[in-house]
This record gives C-alpha cells, structure tokens and sequence, in this order.
C-alpha cells in the first residue's frame, strides 16, 4: 500500500489577526515600573532631575525657616502680652496710690510735718478799683 494522506474536514484556512500590543504610555509605563520597584537611573536622568531637586531643597529650606520664624514670632508675642499684663497691674497699682494721695485729708498730713497748716477760712478775692 502506497502511503496515503488522507485530511477529513480540513477547513480553508483563515488568516488570525495578530494582536499588536497597544503602546504603552509613557506614565502607564512608569507606574508599572514603581510598581515592580524596577528602577534604572542613569547619569543623563540624574543631570536632568538636578534643577527640580535643587528647587525642591530650596521650598523645604523656606519651609522650614518660616516655621522658625513663625515660633519666634509666637514667644515674641507671648512675652510682650506678658509684658503688658504686667505694665498694666503696675498702672493700676500706682493710680490707686495716686487717688489715695491726692487726698485732701492725706495731703495736710504731709504738709503738716513741714508746718504748712490747712486754711480754716475759704479763700477770697481781693479786687482793685482804681486804674
């Protein structure tokens, strides 16, 4: 017997569409690499990224100065109310003594001890009619 091939229901053959991958974009393909951890820095990347890297240092060093800053400025102010809590106590005690010394009866005390003695008559006007 001759070798014979023989093909049961061999259907014509249909070309497949070749499924080309869609191109990654470029911010897809950054996220899969940080998602793999997968990082390949080059020396032109790194020369590249300097400037932005220096901007960077440069807002946290103003960050920074201003929370300084701003401290300062906030014991600053504590001391000065302070301050004024003080000054205003002070004020308040020297007024006191002040109205209390002002005092007729407590002035002729202390007139009466250099012999200034107080008027028992009221004062009066004395008037000139003569140019």
């Amino acid at each position: 017997m001759a070798n014979k091939i023989i093909i049961e229901n061999e259907e014509p053959e249909i070309p497949k569409e070749e499924k080309t991958p869609k191109e990654k974009s470029k911010l897809t393909g950054t996220f899969q690499r940080v998602s793999d951890f997968d990082f390949f820095i080059s020396r032109e990347m790194m020369v590249k990224q300097i400037p932005f890297i220096l901007f960077i240092v440069c807002l946290l060093m103003i960050h920074i100065w201003n929370a300084h800053n701003t401290e300062k400025i906030i014991r600053k102010t504590d001391k000065l109310n302070r301050e004024i809590k003080e000054l205003r106590s002070e004020y308040i005690s020297i007024l006191s003594e002040l109205m209390s010394e002002s005092k007729q009866s407590s002035i002729a005390k202390k007139l009466d001890t250099l012999g200034v003695k107080e008027l028992v008559s009221p004062p009066f006007k004395i008037t000139s009619n003569g140019n």
